[in-house]
């Protein structure tokens, strides 16, 4: 055994003489079979976890040869340690993969986030969504990070999906195509691998596939203009990794409780063979319900269909010995476990071999080009849906403002006193505002995750008609776009401003737009039946 690492170690050191395809061979041709099989597998890490977990991922990495790892919460400092060991430990180079779709602060605690898709989905242009995407590629990359499970391609048409919402870029086949390309585009120019999931799309499911397998109905020809064509457009421009989601799709599979991420009707002949895709393809965690309830063996089954990378499997052992043994029996032929295994090896002779170590390990601050890309996306990406003559607010004009929903601070109704004076009122006092006075509402929803429920309740619903009956009333909606359905009639409204979330660039943005300082260039990310 010290012998067969010491000669991979010694290959590794020989890149620089060889072309990709000869230092893939020549690791390839020295691995034994259980080798070969863990390169397929990336499991979970914990860097907020205690020393017996970190031993067991090392453990993993020595004796069971697992090919990469995706890191769970922590610190920045706590997964640079963990990355650190774990590459010292693997005999092959790791893949380092991150499901940080809006910035590492997905996963890590002391990092800052990024805008949602959506907010991205709001710009008129893409080249704001490139400068994130490469900034953001920059970020992981100095941490380690080769892989990032980004940009997400479902096109969000159902307004009650649970999981995807604000994480995808709207609900137009071609917005997201082009957004979603820029997004990746600027990944890759990082150096970091996009890999855009959930592969045929989750947008239109109602049901989340970590608990259940989620049902898609569409059409075979509604499924390729709609959710399929953001995948193709990436594809054509050079997308490097694709996740397979746990989704039922009939019109795929003539199946509707088989998940497609162990078909090889979709994996094979939809995605390698007609859709022309020859980077690597991962499954969507193999823990989740989706697939773990639908399925036996789910890693077996995921590899069979023709996946290369096996993420987070629930149990690891009985993963490998499934696959072992069926490679054995001729089940699995060598060429096929060839094929995954020298792509698994090509994409580290690329991204860990031949990237620059120079700035490697490093945490970036937020920094001056941080903030002034987040200002441009908000000051860019806010809409005004709606408008009549009493916009822009002039600053002589008689303001009260009130606040409906989870408020984070006052910071809005500071902005908006940087303009004129502006008195806060209580719900009680809001109705009886004099004819005088012109009211701004701003409605306010945790947008800390993508993943809160976010709509008024009755009661404020209830005020808010009432509100509305007012002359001049002004509503900036800092949460989702869905929140706007509720509104029941927006004709009365002054205006609607769409600000998307609470952060403190769209919080200044909202104030200059109210005030005619700037205009509204964003267009909604969504089709809203309110507005038709």
């Amino acid at each position: 055994m010290f012998r067969l690492i010491f000669t991979i170690l010694f290959a590794l050191t020989l890149f620089h003489a060889q072309s990709q395809q000869a230092w893939v061979d020549s690791v390839y041709s020295q691995m034994t079979l259980d080798q070969k099989i863990g390169q397929l597998f990336m499991v979970m890490a914990y860097p907020d976890g205690n020393a017996s977990k970190r031993m067991a991922t090392g453990k993993q990495i020595q004796t069971q040869h697992i090919g990469g790892v995706l890191f769970s919460k922590g610190t920045s400092k706590q997964q640079l340690r963990d990355t650190r060991t774990y590459q010292n430990q693997a005999s092959v180079p790791l893949l380092i993969g991150a499901d940080a779709e809006w910035g590492m602060a997905m996963r890590l605690t002391d990092l800052p986030a990024y805008p949602y898709a959506m907010t991205l989905g709001a710009l008129p242009h893409s080249d704001l969504v490139y400068a994130l995407g490469k900034r953001l590629g920059a970020r992981k990359r100095s941490m380690g990070v080769h892989v990032t499970f980004a940009p997400v391609l479902d096109v969000n048409s159902e307004s009650k999906n649970p999981i995807i919402g604000v994480r995808s870029f709207g609900d137009d086949p071609s917005r997201v195509a082009e957004q979603g390309a820029a997004f990746m585009e600027g990944l890759q120019a990082a150096g970091v691998w996009a890999v855009a999931k959930h592969f045929p799309g989750h947008g239109a499911a109602v049901q989340d596939s970590h608990t259940a397998l989620p049902l898609i109905k569409r059409s075979s020809k509604a499924l390729d203009s709609i959710d399929v064509l953001p995948f193709q457009h990436l594809i054509d421009n050079k997308l490097r990794g694709v996740m397979v989601g746990h989704l039922a799709v009939p019109a795929l599979t003539a199946n509707d409780s088989i998940p497609i991420s162990t078909s090889p009707l979709v994996v094979n002949d939809l995605l390698q063979d007609k859709m022309g895709f020859k980077g690597l393809i991962f499954t969507d965690a193999l823990n989740m319900k989706g697939i773990s309830d639908s399925v036996d063996q789910p890693a077996l089954q995921a590899f069979m269909a023709g996946a290369d990378v096996l993420l987070i499997p629930e149990n690891l052992s009985s993963s490998i010995t499934n696959i072992k043994s069926h490679y054995l029996s001729g089940a699995i032929t060598p060429a096929r476990l060839e094929k995954s295994v020298k792509k698994i090896l090509a994409a580290k002779h690329q991204l860990v071999l031949k990237q620059p170590k120079k700035g490697l390990y490093e945490i970036l601050p937020f920094a001056s080009v941080d903030r002034y890309l987040v200002q441009q996306i908000a000051r860019q990406s806010l809409v005004l849906t709606h408008h009549g003559k009493a916009f822009p607010i002039e600053s002589k004009t008689k303001l009260a403002f009130v606040s409906l929903g989870k408020q984070n601070n006052n910071s809005f109704l500071n902005a908006l006193r940087q303009y004129a004076a502006v008195r806060q009122l209580t719900h009680c006092a809001a109705i009886d505002i004099s004819s005088s006075e012109t009211l701004v509402v701003g409605i306010y929803a945790d947008t800390s995750t993508p993943w809160t429920k976010q709509y008024l309740s009755r009661d404020e619903l209830g005020l808010l008609t009432k509100l509305l009956k007012h002359q001049n009333v002004h509503v900036v909606v800092f949460a989702k776009p869905y929140v706007l359905q509720q509104l029941s009639d927006v004709s009365r409204c002054s205006s609607i401003l769409l600000a998307h979330q609470q952060e403190p660039s769209f919080v200044k943005a909202a104030a200059q737009i109210l005030f005619g300082k700037i205009d509204a260039v964003g267009e909604l990310p969504i089709n809203l039946e309110v507005f038709d």
